[in-house]
């Protein structure tokens, strides 16, 4: 499941929402470090997100950590926030007419992420807030999280005050059906090289991957079986990992043939995406 980290709002408050009548909220005081390495200023909202993103990798890269590549559908969800943050005058990780954040990030993107976290901040520029949030230990740990490979960060200006959102993610492509079953079906015949039984048929996966889909669809496991002697299923994130029970079922001496069906789906079981995978033997 998705992790998300939604701690201290960047050098303003110690967790969830801000309270109602929380306005224009003052900067805690943290040790003010040396300036910082890079100087910028900006002409606009997206100059001053390219300028945080800038600095996050900067960071990072002195770290030893890789960069994190710049995302459009988390770059659009950060804007969208924090110009809810702006509207309110003041800072939050979930306003009453939003969706959470673990559901506004995984709804962004097209990637698959496993793994997402969010800073929120307001301070008058940009270094400013680079530099606090580089002061608090839980923004530091999403800034240099060397899980983190993704990243949108939204700045909207309201006076002459910034509201910065940064979204973070560990994303990876999402394979289609035909890339997800050729990956499990390699597991499978691999499985059964290794139990030294004879090699299996694989048949057409065109019923299987119906049933797939109607599990994804169903959000559980509980559907008609298809015919065969054995039908495995069940989610996995990694289309190439058996589950743990797979094993003697692969190795039975009886068995011919086996077909593999996936679909890749968001459910409210699992809203950053899964795989469900049928096997069906014979």
């Amino acid at each position: 499941m998705i992790r998300v980290l939604t701690v201290a709002l960047a050098i303003f408050l110690t967790s969830g929402p801000a309270p109602a009548k929380t306005r224009k909220p003052k900067p805690a005081a943290f040790v003010q470090s040396a300036a910082p390495a890079y100087q910028f200023s900006f002409a606009n909202e997206a100059d001053a997100e390219n300028q945080l993103l800038a600095l996050a990798n900067h960071v990072r890269a002195e770290a030893g950590v890789p960069p994190l590549q710049w995302d459009e559908g988390l770059t659009l969800a950060a804007r969208e926030h924090a110009a809810a943050m702006a509207a309110q005058q003041q800072l939050s990780h979930q306003f009453s007419s939003e969706a959470s954040v673990h559901q506004r990030l995984t709804a962004a993107t097209p990637l698959h992420l496993d793994r997402a976290g969010e800073n929120v901040a307001y301070a008058a520029t940009v270094d400013e807030v680079h530099d606090n949030l580089m002061h608090s230990p839980p923004h530091r740990e999403n800034l240099l999280n060397p899980a983190y490979n993704v990243a949108g960060f939204g700045v909207v200006r309201s006076g002459d005050s910034l509201y910065i959102v940064q979204d973070f993610g560990h994303g990876s492509q999402i394979n289609t059906s035909q890339q997800a079953e050729n990956m499990a079906a390699e597991s499978v015949m691999r499985m059964r090289e290794r139990s030294n039984g004879a090699p299996l048929q694989r048949l057409d996966g065109r019923a299987a991957r119906a049933a797939a889909c109607s599990m994804a669809q169903a959000d559980s496991l509980n559907v008609s079986s298809n015919p065969g002697q054995y039908f495995l299923r069940y989610t996995i994130m990694q289309p190439e990992v058996l589950p743990g029970n797979a094993a003697k079922t692969v190795a039975d001496r009886g068995l011919r043939a086996f077909a593999v069906g996936a679909c890749y789906s968001r459910t409210a079981s699992y809203p950053g995406g899964v795989y469900w995978i049928a096997v069906v033997f014979y």
